[in-house]
């Protein structure tokens, strides 16, 4: 049986979708782990009543933010991608399985 969605290009698309997720926990992780250090040295910061050195934890944590927000995207496109294909493939074979049926009886 020959379908149009090649079995190889939906496999491909789930390994993107499975690193995609792996990238984006990754990004996530990053993010919580800057803003755990953030937390930290906010309260140190407020005891010593010193602010100044903060702004570069804050720029790393708006840069962290911005990747995992990118990584959320990427997510969403390769997952609605991977499940196009999917349903595509259901639905070919749905045909495929309706059309032997049909020739069946036609015999």
């Amino acid at each position: 049986m020959t379908y149009l969605i090649c079995l190889n290009a939906l496999h491909q698309a789930y390994r993107e979708l499975e690193e995609t997720r792996l990238r984006c926990r990754g990004a996530a992780h990053a993010l919580t782990t800057i803003r755990e250090t953030l937390d930290q040295a906010l309260d140190l910061a407020y005891q010593k009543q010193s602010f100044g050195p903060l702004n570069n934890l804050f720029d790393e944590e708006e840069a962290a933010l911005a990747s995992y927000e990118q990584s959320l995207v990427k997510v969403r496109e390769t997952e609605g991608r991977w499940a196009a294909m999917s349903l595509a493939l259901a639905y070919e074979r749905e045909r495929s399985q309706a059309g032997q049926v049909f020739s069946t009886r036609a015999n």
